[in-house]
């Protein structure tokens, strides 16, 4: 089974400024710094945040399910926004996932504006594990918001 599960929020800077979060290691940083309740740390195992690099995600101490994974950025284009990762190790692949990739996206809207965007693709054979797949839906909204309200006060600081 496959699926696709996304979603999207205007953010009132410009493109080019919101992708300065979302298209470098600053976005991991962001979350441990910002969102502690959802990661606890972030190590870079190799890469320097262009395509290639692996981070291991780890959770906070107590958090029920998956304790980390491995991430590799499978595309990181500064030209056209977008950075694409998929789970390598731990995580949904230890649960039976044979698929699980994130891809975040900043689009412009005019000068001042832009949609930031997250989706995640994924790929089970047991359908029961799909419902998996949506627990990672509400903390990646919480990402994007919390990005927004980020980006926003340091534009206007």
């Amino acid at each position: 089974m496959k699926g696709t599960i996304s979603d999207e929020i205007e953010v009132n800077v410009p493109a080019n400024v919101a992708w300065e979060l979302y298209g470098t290691l600053h976005l991991s940083r962001f979350i441990v710094q910002e969102l502690p309740t959802l990661l606890n740390k972030v190590d870079v195992l190799e890469g320097d945040g262009s395509t290639g690099t692996v981070l291991k995600i780890t959770f906070p101490e107590g958090t029920p399910g998956i304790p980390y994974f491995k991430e590799r950025f499978n595309i990181v284009d500064n030209e056209k926004r977008y950075k694409q990762s998929q789970v390598i190790e731990g995580g949904y692949v230890d649960l039976g996932y044979t698929f699980y990739g994130i891809r975040f996206e900043v689009n412009e809207k005019d000068e001042n504006s832009c949609i930031t965007k997250f989706t995640i693709n994924y790929e089970v054979e047991d359908v029961n594990l799909a419902n998996h797949a949506f627990t990672m839906f509400e903390p990646l909204q919480t990402v994007i918001r919390s990005a927004k309200t980020y980006l926003t006060n340091k534009t206007h600081i």
